[in-house]
C-alpha cells in the first residue's frame, strides 16, 4: 500500500487485521520520570523534547474520563484504597497502604462497600476534548475503559483474589459484578456521546506471569470471562475495538480472550514464555491484532541503538506479516534506559529520521 494514510486510517486497519502502509506506533504508558528527564535532555539537541516527539510519531491518541466526584482524601481512590510512596531510587511509586477489602469474606462485606458513582464521572469532557484536540479525525482515539479483575485485586490484594478464586467464589462474583457495572455504565456514556468518534477502548486485566498465565482456563472461563464478554459485547455494538492489555505469558488464555472479544492484545511480553513473535503470529494471526513487543525489560534498556532497530523490523515483519499489529513498548520505558534506543525505536517504528520528526515538528 503506498498511498499515504492518515493515522487513524492506519491504526484501524492494524485493528481491523488489515494491511497498512505500516504498524501504528504508539508510546504505551510512556517513559518514567527519570527516563522522560534523559530522553528531553538527549532530545534537546534536535531542538525537541518527548511532548513534541509523541505529538510527531505517535497514531494514537488515548482518552481518560475525569473524575468529578467529591473531593477525596491525599492518595485515596475513588475505589476506596489508599497509596503511599515508595522510592526506587531514581524515583517513587505509589505502594498499597490500605485495600478495603483485604478482609471481605462474605457477600455482604461486599455490599457494604463504599462504591463509586458513574455520575461522578464527566463522560462529556472525553468527547469536548477530542473535539477540541483532534477536530479532523486525524488521529486514532483510544478511551480508557476498564479493568474489573485488576481493580479487585487492589481493592482486595492479589493473592486474596486468587485464594476466593478457588474458596469462596460467590464473594468474587459480588465484588465483579459491582465493577465491571461501574465499567459497563460509564464506558456505554462516553460511545453514546461520542456516536462514533472513538475507534476502541483500553481495557485491561493482567493475566500473565513471566511464565504462563496465572489462573487456569477453566477458573478464568468460569470465573472472569463472562465478565469480559459482557462488557466487551457493549463496546462491539458502538462499533468501537477492544483492546486489552495483559502482561505476561497469556499465550494459554488467548483462545478465551478471543472469545470473549478482544480485538487486540495490548503489552505482548516477547520474553515471556510461550510468547515469541513468530509462535503468536503462527497460532493466532489473523483473529487477534498485537500491539506491543518492544521490550522495556531486555531490548530497550540493555541493547544498542542497531539492536534496537532490528528487533523493532523483527517485530514489524512477523507480527505485522498481512496486518494486524501495531509497534509499541511492551510497557512504560523504564528508569536507565538509554534515550539513544528510544530515538532509535521511534526512528525505526515510524520509518523518519530524527531529524526529519525535528523538522515536522518544528512546522506544527
Amino acid at each position: 500500500m503506498t498511498e499515504s494514510l492518515s493515522s487513524r486510517e492506519r491504526a484501524r486497519l492494524n485493528y481491523s487485521l488489515r494491511e497498512a502502509d505500516r504498524p501504528a506506533f504508539s508510546w504505551s504508558f510512556g517513559p518514567q520520570p527519570p527516563a522522560r528527564a534523559a530522553l528531553n535532555e538527549h532530545l534537546a539537541q534536535w531542538g525537541l523534547d518527548y511532548e513534541k516527539l509523541f505529538v510527531v510519531t505517535s497514531d494514537l491518541r488515548r482518552y481518560h474520563v475525569p473524575y468529578v466526584g467529591p473531593p477525596l482524601p491525599e492518595r485515596t481512590s475513588f475505589w476506596g484504597w489508599t497509596v503511599k510512596p515508595t522510592s526506587y531510587g531514581a524515583g517513587s511509586y505509589d505502594e498499597f497502604d490500605h485495600q478495603p477489602l483485604a478482609t471481605a469474606e462474605t457477600i455482604a462485606d461486599i455490599e457494604r462497600h463504599l462504591w463509586p458513582d458513574p455520575d461522578h464521572f464527566d463522560c462529556a469532557a472525553v468527547v469536548e476534548r477530542i473535539g477540541r484536540e483532534d477536530p479532523d479525525g486525524r488521529y486514532a482515539r483510544i478511551v480508557s475503559g476498564g479493568n474489573p479483575m485488576e481493580i479487585l485485586s487492589w481493592l482486595m490484594g492479589l493473592t486474596n483474589v486468587l485464594v476466593r478464586l478457588l474458596e469462596a467464589p460467590e464473594v468474587i462474583h459480588a465484588a465483579m459484578d459491582r465493577i465491571t457495572a461501574h465499567f459497563e455504565t460509564v464506558t456505554r456514556r462516553v460511545l453514546e456521546l461520542a456516536n462514533g468518534r472513538i475507534d476502541a477502548v483500553f481495557c485491561a486485566d493482567d493475566l500473565g506471569t513471566q511464565r504462563g498465565p496465572m489462573i487456569g482456563r477453566d477458573t478464568y472461563r468460569r470465573m472472569i470471562m463472562p465478565y469480559h464478554r459482557s462488557f466487551y459485547a457493549m463496546i462491539h455494538e458502538h462499533d468501537a475495538f477492544v483492546i486489552h492489555h495483559s502482561d505476561g505469558s497469556v499465550a494459554g488464555l488467548l483462545d478465551d480472550l478471543i472469545a470473549a472479544g478482544v480485538d487486540c492484545l495490548e503489552a505482548v511480553q516477547v520474553e515471556c514464555a510461550d510468547m515469541a513473535p513468530e509462535s503468536l503470529k503462527a497460532r493466532f494471526g489473523g483473529r487477534i491484532a498485537f500491539q506491543g513487543g518492544v521490550s522495556v525489560q531486555q531490548v530497550l534498556p540493555h541493547r544498542t541503538p542497531e539492536e534496537v532497530r532490528r528487533e523493532v523490523r523483527r517485530l514489524k515483519e512477523t507480527l505485522g506479516a498481512g496486518g494486524g499489529y501495531l509497534c509499541t513498548p511492551s510497557h512504560a520505558i523504564q528508569a536507565g534506559t538509554p534515550p539513544e534506543n528510544v530515538v532509535a525505536m521511534a526512528e525505526e517504528a515510524v520509518e523518519l529520521t530524527i531529524d526529519d520528526i525535528a523538522r515536522l515538528a518544528r512546522s506544527r
